[in-house]
C-alpha cells in the first residue's frame, strides 16, 4: 500500500514532501551560492571576480574526465546486487571507497601540474594559488558523488534534503566569511573547507541509513558483470554535461576575458536557479526507475512516471518565464548594480533554455536507469560540441562581450529545444530496448 502511494507522483503526501524538501534545499543551495557570487563581485570588482571564476572553470574543467562520478553506478548496480545475493552494502562500500581515492588523487596530480606550471613561469602566484584552492574544493565535493546515492538508496531523500539545507549555510558562511577577512583566496579556501565538511557529514548518516536498509553483508562483492563499462559511459556522459558550464566559461575566459566570464555567469543564475528547483523530479525518478529495472519492470514504470511528471515542468517552465521576464532588469541592476542591468536580455534568454531543459530533465536519469548510458553519452556529446560552437559563432558574429553573449544565449535556446525535441522522439525507443 506504500508503494500505491508513493507512485502517484506529486499528489501523493509522502512524495510532495520529499520534492518539497529537495527543492527547498536545491533552492537555498542556489540562492546562497548566487549571494555569495554577489559578494565575490561587489567585493573584488569585476576583474578579479573574473579571476576567480576563471579558477573555479579551470578546476571543473580539469575534473571533467578524472571524477569518477560512482553514484550513478551505485543507484544502477547496489539493488541490482542486492536482489541477486543481498551484498548491496559490501558494493556500496567498495564503489565509495574507489570514489574518494580516485578523487584525492586527481587532486594531487592536477596540484603537481600547477605546481610545475608556477615553477615555469606558466602561471603567476595568485592565479597558482587560486588554482590549487579551486582544485581542493573541487575534488572535496564528497558529498556530491557515490555517498549521496545512499540516502536514494535507503529512500531517505527527505533527509537528505534536510541535511542539504544545513551544509547550504555552511557552504555560504565560510566562503563569504572568508572573503570578508582576507580576500579572494579566503573564499576559495572556505569553499574546500565547506565542501570537506559537507561530504563527511553527509557520507557518515548515509551510510549509516543504507546499513539499517539493507543490513551488513556476509562477505565482499564482486564486480557485476557489465559495471566497468557502464560506469565509463556514464561518467562520460556527466563529464561532458559539465562542458556546458565549466568548458564554456573556461573557452569564454580565453576568447573574450574577465569581461565576457563575469557576463556569461550572472545571466546563467537565473536559469541554474530554475534547474535546481526542477532537478529534485530526477533525482526521485531516478532510483524508482532503477528498482523497477531490478525487477524487471522497468517499461512499464518509465512510461508511467515520465507521463505524470511531464504536466508538472511544462506548468512550471510556464509560470518560471512569466514570471521571471518582466522582472529581470530590475533584479539584476538592484543585486549586481546599475552596470550589468544590461545583462537582462541575456539572461531572459538563458531562462527559456533552462525551461525547455527542464520539461525533458528525466532524460538525466532514464538512460542510466534502464542500463544504456550510451544513449545519454552519445547526447551529451553533441550537446557538448554544439556548445562550444555555438560560443565561437556567437564571438565571431559579436566580439563585444555582450552581444557575444547574447547571441550564445539565443544559441543555447535552439540547442535546448532541439534536445528536447530529440528526447520525445527516443523515449519509446529507450523504454522498448530497455528488455
Amino acid at each position: 500500500m506504500r508503494e500505491r502511494v508513493a507512485g502517484r507522483a506529486p499528489a501523493g503526501g509522502r512524495h510532495l514532501r520529499t520534492f518539497s524538501t529537495l527543492a527547498a534545499a536545491g533552492l537555498a543551495e542556489a540562492v546562497l551560492s548566487s549571494l555569495s557570487l554577489v559578494a565575490l563581485v561587489r567585493v573584488t570588482g569585476a576583474e578579479t571576480s573574473g579571476g576567480v571564476i576563471f579558477a573555479q572553470s579551470v578546476a571543473g574543467l580539469c575534473f571533467l574526465f578524472l571524477d569518477p562520478r560512482l553514484d550513478n553506478t551505485v543507484q544502477r548496480y547496489v539493488p541490482i546486487e542486492q536482489r541477486r545475493d543481498g551484498r548491496g552494502f559490501a558494493l556500496y562500500r567498495r564503489l565509495v571507497r574507489w570514489d574518494v581515492g580516485i578523487r584525492a588523487l586527481a587532486a594531487a596530480l592536477c596540484c603537481a601540474g600547477v605546481a610545475a606550471a608556477w615553477l615555469l613561469g606558466l602561471a603567476g602566484d595568485d592565479l597558482a594559488r587560486m588554482l590549487a584552492l579551486a582544485l581542493i574544493g573541487r575534488a572535496a565535493l564528497a558529498a556530491n558523488g557515490a555517498v549521496r546515492a545512499s540516502f536514494a538508496l535507503s529512500d531517505r531523500l527527505h533527509e537528505l534534503g534536510l541535511l542539504r539545507l544545513g551544509c547550504a549555510v555552511v557552504s555560504f558562511a565560510l566562503p563569504v566569511g572568508g572573503l570578508l577577512a582576507a580576500g579572494p583566496l579566503a573564499y576559495l579556501a572556505g569553499q574546500a573547507v565547506a565542501a570537506m565538511l559537507a561530504g563527511l557529514v553527509v557520507g557518515a548518516l548515509g551510510t549509516r541509513a543504507l546499513l539499517a536498509r539493507l543490513g551488513p553483508s556476509r562477505a565482499g562483492a564482486p564486480l557485476p558483470d557489465g559495471l566497468v563499462s557502464f560506469t565509463a559511459k556514464a561518467t562520460g556522459g556527466t563529464a561532458l554535461a559539465e562542458v556546458a558550464e565549466s568548458g564554456v566559461l573556461t573557452v569564454a575566459g580565453l576568447l573574450g576575458g574577465s569581461a565576457l566570464v563575469t557576463i556569461l555567469k550572472i545571466a546563467s543564475a537565473p536559469g541554474r536557479l530554475y534547474a535546481t528547483l526542477v532537478m529534485p523530479v530526477a533525482s526521485m525518478l531516478y532510483p524508482r526507475l532503477a528498482r523497477a529495472a531490478a525487477a524487471g519492470r522497468e517499461r512499464t514504470h518509465a512510461r508511467r512516471d515520465i507521463a505524470r511528471a511531464s504536466v508538472p515542468l511544462a506548468a512550471a517552465g510556464l509560470t518560471a518565464i512569466a514570471v521571471a521576464l518582466p522582472l529581470l532588469d530590475d533584479v539584476l541592476r538592484l543585486v549586481y548594480g546599475r552596470q550589468y542591468a544590461a545583462i537582462g536580455p541575456v539572461a531572459a534568454v538563458l531562462v527559456a533554455a533552462a525551461c525547455v531543459k527542464g520539461l525533458v530533465c528525466w532524460s538525466n536519469v532514464l538512460p542510466l536507469a534502464l542500463g544504456r548510458p550510451g544513449w545519454r553519452l552519445a547526447y551529451l556529446a553533441g550537446e557538448g560540441a554544439a556548445l562550444l560552437a555555438v560560443l565561437l559563432l556567437a564571438r565571431w558574429l559579436s566580439p563585444a562581450p555582450l552581444g557575444t553573449a547574447l547571441c550564445f544565449a539565443w544559441g543555447t535556446l535552439a540547442a535546448a529545444v532541439a534536445g528536447a525535441a530529440v528526447w520525445a522522439a527516443l523515449l519509446r525507443r529507450i523504454c522498448a530496448e530497455a528488455g
